[in-house]
């Protein structure tokens, strides 16, 4: 079984609103979860230190996202009630309070894993985010309340980049990692398969999903070419959530507003679907 490192964390918010004035809310963080692979079975924890060592772009991604956050509710002067010790985003959300999961999925995985799901808190004022980066729920009334799961999702990346480059029937919704058999006989199909010929390529196309084919054609599925991917790609997938949690806060003060994302195209954003393109190019 897929399992997963969690520790909880206070990122701290920022102390003032836009006037400088000091925030009343009596504790300013926003309480996380981070759940990162458990390879090997180990039971030891990932410290914040350690992921920012070994997870660098990790770290500076929930960093990223924490920080827009904890500055919209000072925005608006709003106070949360952080989530316990351990506590499921189930029972978080039962209770009215809030916790943000951020959840690290690479490409391919060694084991089964297990989905995180966001328990949505309904209210009367605020919004929901329903996309394949992150579902995310903000309550003003009768509570101020923030729940949410922040995917960082390799393949997503990858498959964002692919629609963005014009590839056909790449699968909306959230793009799952892979396990190691299925991305070892994808490698292998692909290695084995001679590219020239067009009835070869053709019989490759209808094997291997789309957004995994664009990454083998770069290839950023192997080694620095996939750091290399990564790296370019970062800091645009921050952008691309943050927007969405802006998009989120700017709601009606009022009424309850859904947002509904499936695609990278939904977005509808072309200076930020601009800035997240990271240019690949395909070696023939």
């Amino acid at each position: 079984m897929f399992r997963f490192f969690i520790f909880m964390a206070g990122v701290m918010a920022v102390s003032t609103g836009i006037a400088g004035e000091v925030s009343p809310c009596p504790v300013d963080t926003v309480p996380i979860q981070i759940m990162t692979p458990n390879y090997g079975g180990s039971k030891v924890k990932f410290s914040a230190d350690e992921i920012s060592r070994t997870l660098p772009h990790f770290r500076a991604f929930v960093t990223a996202v924490t920080e827009r956050v904890a500055t919209q509710l000072a925005k608006e002067k709003l106070c949360i009630t952080g989530a316990k010790d351990m506590e499921s985003m189930g029972d978080a959300a039962w209770m009215r309070h809030s916790l943000l999961q951020f959840v690290y999925w690479p490409v391919h995985i060694y084991e089964e894993y297990t989905v995180p799901m966001q328990s949505f808190t309904r209210g009367t004022s605020g919004c929901l985010i329903s996309s394949p980066w992150i579902d995310f729920t903000f309550v003003r009334t009768p509570v101020p309340v923030i729940t949410g799961v922040v995917r960082w999702n390799e393949r997503q990346l990858f498959a964002d980049q692919a629609v963005l480059a014009g590839v056909r029937n790449v699968p909306t919704g959230v793009a799952m990692p892979l396990n190691e058999i299925e991305i070892g006989q994808f490698i292998g199909e692909y290695t084995d398969t001679d590219l020239s010929d067009p009835r070869a390529v053709k019989l490759l196309e209808e094997r291997i999903p789309p957004d995994i084919l664009w990454g083998l054609r770069r290839p950023p599925l192997h080694g620095s070419s996939r750091d290399i991917a990564r790296m370019k790609g970062a800091e645009g997938y921050a952008k691309l959530v943050i927007a969405l949690l802006d998009r989120c806060f700017a709601s009606n003060n009022f009424d309850e507003e859904i947002l509904r994302y499936h695609s990278i195209i939904d977005i509808d954003d072309p200076v930020l679907l601009e800035q997240y393109k990271i240019d690949m190019q395909p070696f023939y």
